[in-house]
């Protein structure tokens, strides 16, 4: 099992703790010694009040956060979780995404979703209906750009003719572009990940929470290996080759340090978890969305307590 540390970048009231670029260096250098896998950012360019007062986060921008991460590090992988790439224009994600690619030398994990917050989209001027076919277009386009030849195409507010996109991402033998994991647990997000991608992200919902993120329900283990199951088939239909990345956290055993926390629970599920072919744990130790009072010292201490208590 490999572990990627969620970067606490979404508490903006503590900018000095954990945004500024000395804060992201220092974790992200303390994770790669540690031996963390990967560190990840999550994606909200503009949260609604509504959202904010009901648990929802601000973030600082992905592509500059994981640059930042990627200048004093060379092994640790650099993910979105997730990217919502319909909020913007695509060849300018193709460039942002290949630039970092480039500055990166190849560790860049292309996590991408949806998206769910209708407002969010409203303010990104984005059709927030069409989001899922919005997203495929995009990605579509992505590829496209990525193979350095010129490309014609029109969208959303957009018309490309013989537009070439340089750099192209780091050359990969089985890929023009860098892994992309998909989020989201329907239908369609599984076919999107065979279509597009190397990895999937499912989302653990608890009770009522699949309305909010508008996604089909993963309440437990057995509903997490059926949508496995489901994504196999698919994956299989599509000729991909070997087995997909899967990144999930064992989301019924608490926050690691939390009051609900319960360490032998945690432990089991991860070996469940890995028996079900999950490739991946993203590891979250502040609180996303509520107030986080500790100080960098203290998150660090945490980081350096999970990873001996996982055995990374």
């Amino acid at each position: 099992m490999r572990y990627i540390l969620g970067l606490p970048t979404d508490h903006v009231e503590s900018i000095d703790q954990f945004g500024t670029s000395h804060a992201i260096a220092e974790m992200a250098t303390i994770a790669e010694d540690l031996g963390y896998s990967g560190v990840f950012v999550t994606d909200h360019p503009a949260p609604p009040k509504p959202f904010l007062d009901t648990g929802g986060h601000h973030t600082l921008d992905p592509m500059i956060t994981l640059a930042a991460a990627a200048t004093v590090t060379t092994k640790i992988q650099l993910l979105t979780n997730l990217y919502i790439v319909a909020y913007r224009n695509p060849l300018l994600v193709a460039k942002m995404v290949a630039s970092l690619d480039n500055l990166s030398l190849g560790r860049l994990i292309l996590g991408v979703g949806a998206g769910y917050l209708k407002e969010e989209f409203q303010a990104a001027g984005v059709d927030f209906e069409n989001r899922g076919q919005l997203l495929n277009d995009h990605l579509e386009i992505m590829k496209q750009a990525w193979t350095g030849n010129p490309i014609s195409t029109k969208g959303h507010n957009f018309e490309a003719n013989e537009i070439i996109s340089l750099p192209t991402p780091i050359y990969r033998t089985d890929s023009s572009s860098p892994p992309i994991w998909v989020g989201g647990n329907s239908k369609n997000a599984l076919e999107r990940v065979a279509r597009f991608g190397e990895g999937w992200i499912p989302m653990a919902t608890p009770k009522g929470m699949e309305k909010f993120v508008k996604t089909t329900a993963i309440t437990d283990m057995a509903a997490l290996a059926k949508r496995i199951n489901d994504l196999m088939e698919i994956w299989d239909r599509y000729g991909k080759k070997g087995k997909p990345c899967i990144s999930i956290e064992p989301w019924d055993a608490g926050r690691f340090g939390s009051r609900k926390w319960d360490s032998q629970k945690y432990l089991e599920r991860v070996e469940e978890l890995s028996e079900m072919g999950v490739t991946h744990i993203p590891v979250m130790l502040s609180s996303i969305g509520r107030e986080y009072e500790a100080t960098r010292s203290e998150f660090l201490e945490s980081v350096n307590e999970y990873a001996q208590f996982v055995r990374i």
